[in-house]
């Protein structure tokens, strides 16, 4: 086992639970779930009345919800990206250990 597969398969785990929480997160802060509102609420100073509080608070999770998505696309890639390394990894491998068993490996002309 390579360190590249081992690389890219820690990097695949932690996607898969960084896509999973941001997706769930972002469906939370759509709905303006209550549990939320400590990073959704505006600044303190920066809202004249409750109407222009809510008006700001619904504009903030909104906001907060297309953060989340775009975060989880973006994890969404590095997943790709990790799965194209651990499979890089194993194919090369895969040579490494035909290679080794090939007695006629060391007679062939180098490829680059």
């Amino acid at each position: 086992m390579s360190l590249l597969f081992g690389c890219g398969l820690c990097c695949m785990l932690l996607s898969i639970w960084a896509v999973i929480q941001l997706i769930i997160m972002g469906i939370f802060f759509k709905f303006e779930v209550l549990a939320f509102i400590e990073e959704a609420e505006p600044d303190h100073h920066g809202y004249e009345d409750y109407d222009d509080f809510m008006k700001q608070t619904k504009d903030n999770y909104q906001k907060i919800a297309i953060n989340c998505w775009i975060a989880a696309v973006i994890y969404a890639i590095t997943l790709a990206l990790s799965f194209w390394c651990m499979k890089h990894a194993r194919n090369k491998d895969k040579v490494a250990a035909l290679n080794v068993t090939d007695d006629e490996a060391y007679c062939r002309a180098k490829t680059k």
